[in-house]
């Protein structure tokens, strides 16, 4: 389940163009906005935490809870579940564009 959400949304946002990488592990990841390798916790620090707020703003109006950092797998999330999570990210890519755009 983690891993089909990592590859999903690491290929919304490749194909966004959006400078962004999806780390961490399957049960235990999150998308960090940046450029370069994320390596380390300094790494991290790279973050565009304006377009982090604005994915996790939009993610949760499509009903999506994220915290301000990681998703937390479990046996519990369907394959519905990642349907729609993968739904509210194309979503929110579109409204970050817009925001860049703008």
């Amino acid at each position: 389940t983690g891993k089909t959400l990592m590859d999903g949304i690491s290929a919304r946002l490749k194909e966004a163009r959006i400078a962004a990488q999806v780390i961490g592990e399957p049960p235990l990841f999150d998308v960090i906005f940046t450029d370069g390798d994320v390596r380390d916790y300094r790494g991290t620090m790279r973050n565009n935490a304006d377009a982090q707020r604005r994915v996790n703003q939009s993610l949760l109006a499509s009903g999506i809870l994220k915290g301000d950092s990681k998703y937390y797998i479990s046996l519990s999330h369907t394959e519905a579940d990642v349907a729609k999570t993968l739904d509210a990210w194309s979503v929110a890519i579109r409204a970050l564009k817009d925001a860049k755009a703008a």
